[in-house]
């Protein structure tokens, strides 16, 4: 079984030391963490609830990270997902993964009593999914510090079940080379462009993609 390689630390603790502040917050700005579970069901939680414990519902939780990229249209009103179909689970996403080479699963350190992430670590991880899924390679990004979500992830692996905790980053793509094309590699089977006005109103879309396009408009917005 995949191990933890994110620390524990309260959300004011990640938001405040290395900038790891969700965007999925409350109408009272409270950080909120989205789970699914086996069945597919879709919720959400207090993310303070979980990212400091050991266990949600009696299970445990592994804590990962997965980084990954954003492509927006020319006229910032399409937004480029993948299409991945895994246990017979169709959904539509971003490109990601979590890091498969141990060189980037690390990437969360303290020094000098606070706790400091590698960036550069999570910038290559989210290159490398892109180019496994979609051939691209990723030139520049508009964002240096990622857009942050947090979801909790219900598993079953060896019979046992229990709960993966992923720290989501996404970068904004401003350059790449090459042409968008699934390459059926890590489950990505197709692709689309869909109308950014649209999200809320689309089946087998991942449930984190409406509120981080919108983070990343407001990056573009900032960068004209």
């Amino acid at each position: 079984m995949q191990k933890s390689y994110i620390p524990k630390a309260s959300g004011q603790d990640f938001c405040k030391w290395i900038n790891l502040c969700t965007v999925r917050k409350n109408s009272d700005w409270i950080s909120k963490v989205w789970l699914k579970d086996l069945n597919w069901k879709l919720s959400e939680d207090f993310l303070e609830k979980v990212i400091n414990s050991d266990t949600y519902n009696w299970k445990n939780i592994l804590r990962i990270y997965s980084s990954w990229n954003i492509f927006l249209d020319k006229k910032r009103e399409k937004v480029y997902l993948v299409k991945t179909d895994k246990d017979w689970k169709v959904q539509y996403q971003f490109t990601w993964w979590s890091p498969k080479e141990e060189e980037n699963k690390n990437v969360i350190f303290k020094e000098n009593w606070a706790y400091k992430f590698d960036l550069e670590k999570m910038r290559i991880n989210a290159r490398i999914r892109a180019k496994n899924r979609l051939w691209v390679d990723i030139l520049e990004n508009y964002n240096d510090n990622p857009i942050v979500d947090w979801a909790l992830l219900e598993n079953k692996e060896d019979w046992e079940i229990f709960y993966r905790l992923v720290c989501l980053l996404h970068f904004v793509t401003k350059k790449f080379d090459w042409v968008l094309n699934p390459t059926w590699e890590e489950n990505a089977v197709e692709w689309d462009w869909f109308e950014i006005k649209e999200l809320q109103n689309l089946e087998n879309i991942a449930p984190n993609v409406e509120i981080v396009v919108n983070e990343a408009l407001k990056i573009l917005g900032n960068n004209e």
